[in-house]
């Protein structure tokens, strides 16, 4: 089935337990703060069902239609129509409901049928069963992953840590399913969808299996609690933490429970699809910051700036590489014999992500720059707002004559927005730290391809496949009587 957006709201009464601001939040869609969080959220399901989107949004197998979004993806055209659709969920200023809980699911697919293989488990018809759940009821779903960690150089059961529960474990086993106890922490959006895919954020130790655990739990399951980000830094929720007080899971909704030996697996498996996520919505927000700079150079009157030029050039190029990077990633992707699934290819997706947000606080830079340092003291928009003293903003805050002030002001509130320290800091560590990024480049790199690059280029025999043929010396020798 295809959801309305009107369902979505109504799902969205069900008793979930949030917090904001020390305040406990009884009906979301009943708090002002949330309407245009929510707004953004339900156009996903308006979009799906407009005769304009609906193809590209949905699929029809065996007489039945629903989300593209639940798909097994089988090729590299189905990661990239899914990219499309995310593209064009932002470009029409509408949420991402299921950005990061398809990664969730698809990274337990690959986990799961790699864990049975292995091991004999039977896991991945649960994943598959939830997923049939999910194509049948179009629910928003979202990936919780990270968890709160404590000591960082401590694994979660060491008994040096604070406590046991610094990450998501196993409490309890019933015949029918298991208990957790833990917390998620930076959940984008949880408040807004439905159900929540945990998978654990690291590997785990024999001695920590109860740690080993993903699974799929419905928000308003008793003992889940949402702690809302500060509501001066987000927008609706933000990205909250999640409490898990005791929670139940039953057998059919747990994708692993104790296979330590699949902890990393079941993670990277997650993060492999995320950052293809992370690359394709950059792109758009990075279009964006590119205009941004161009309409205030506009403003200033300086495009016919050398130096602003320079600046404009490379927010230009870089937003187009981190596209570029994207969509390679989705269409050189690897179709594993094993699992049947489509995956992105990972080093060409991790460079995407380790791209765009390596450079984002010197785009940001160059933003600022040519703004002007009144990006930093300008008066407030309610002054604007003022009939009082909007005339001396007016005038004074103008800049090139063919151009409002009013939107001059807004272009530097938005600068305001996108050089703040949250999305600096989110640009950093969503998707995975840089460190993360570096490792797996460093993991998935071909050493022994490079290095036979490197033998071939000083003319070094190698018996690499890909060189071993390879000629020595140039293919032509000018004659001696030439």
């Amino acid at each position: 089935m295809i959801r309305t957006p009107e369902q979505y709201v109504k799902d969205l009464r069900d008793g979930r337990v949030v917090y904001q601001d020390g305040k406990q939040i009884k009906d979301i869609t009943a708090h002002p703060p949330y309407k245009e969080s929510i707004e953004r959220y339900a156009s996903e399901y308006y979009l799906s069902n407009h005769p304009d989107y609906r193809s590209l949004f949905n699929v029809v197998e065996d007489g039945e239609e629903y989300s593209f979004m639940y798909k097994v993806p089988q090729s590299g055209e189905d990661l990239q129509r899914r990219r499309m659709i995310i593209q064009t969920l932002n470009r029409s200023l509408a949420g991402g409901s299921r950005l990061t809980g398809i990664d969730g699911l698809n990274g337990v697919a690959w986990a799961a049928r790699k864990m049975d293989a292995a091991m004999g488990t039977k896991y991945a018809a649960n994943v598959e069963g939830f997923r049939k759940w999910c194509q049948q009821h179009d629910p928003s779903i979202c990936a919780a992953v990270s968890d709160p960690k404590g000591h960082r150089a401590l694994h979660a059961e060491d008994p040096k840590q604070k406590h046991k529960d610094f990450y998501l474990r196993i409490v309890d086993r019933k015949k029918d399913g298991i208990y957790i106890t833990g917390c998620k922490l930076h959940i984008s959006e949880s408040i807004m969808t439905n159900v929540l895919v945990c998978l654990p954020s690291r590997n785990h130790n024999e001695t920590g299996k109860d740690y080993a655990l993903a699974c799929a739990v419905p928000v308003n399951s008793k003992g889940v609690t949402f702690l809302a980000t500060d509501s001066e830094l987000s927008r609706g929720g933000g990205h909250p933490m999640i409490i898990f007080d005791n929670v139940f899971v039953p057998n059919e909704m747990v994708f692993m429970a104790g296979e330590w030996q699949f902890s990393r697996l079941m993670a990277t498996s997650f993060a492999r699809y995320h950052r293809l996520t992370a690359a394709t919505y950059k792109y758009v927000q990075l279009q964006g910051l590119a205009g941004l700079a161009m309409l205030l150079a506009e403003y200033n009157g300086l495009t016919h700036a050398t130096r602003i030029r320079d600046m404009l050039a490379w927010l230009a190029m870089y937003a187009d590489v981190t596209e570029a990077l994207g969509k390679a990633a989705a269409l050189d992707a690897k179709i594993d014999p094993e699992t049947g699934l489509a995956a992105p290819n990972e080093v060409y997706s991790n460079c995407a992500k380790f791209w765009f947000a390596e450079n984002f606080h010197q785009a940001v830079k160059y933003v600022e720059d040519i703004a002007g340092g009144i990006a930093g003291t300008m008066p407030s928009i309610k002054d604007w707002e003022n009939p009082e003293i909007r005339k001396y903003i007016d005038k004074y805050l103008g800049g090139d004559a063919q151009y409002p002030t009013e939107d001059r002001l807004k272009a530097l509130q938005m600068l305001r927005w996108q050089g703040s320290m949250f999305m600096g800091i989110l640009s950093i560590h969503a998707e995975g730290s840089l460190a993360a990024q570096r490792m797996t480049l460093y993991q998935q790199a071909d050493w022994e391809k490079f290095k036979a690059a490197a033998k071939h280029q000083m003319r070094m025999p190698t018996d690499h496949p890909d060189f071993k043929e390879m000629p020595l010396e140039p293919p032509w020798k000018m004659p001696a009587k030439l």
